[in-house]
């Protein structure tokens, strides 16, 4: 459930990294597009592995 909830909230994370690399730099919405497409959902798994591991790794101690 944690990482089908990081994926699906990587519409909300890419819409705000959009907005950042569009509005806080001179790149076009094209280039933006295509690296915000691929930042949007990575750290939102990697976050979510790392929740999952630490629940895990303190119910076994």
């Amino acid at each position: 459930m944690i990482r089908s909830f990081a994926l699906t909230y990587t519409a909300v994370t890419l819409r705000i990294y959009l907005t950042l690399f569009t509005a806080g730099s001179g790149i076009s919405f094209e280039e933006a597009y295509i690296t915000v497409s691929w930042l949007g959902w990575v750290p939102n798994l990697i976050l979510a592995e790392w929740l999952i591991w630490r629940k895990f790794r303190t119910s076994i101690v």
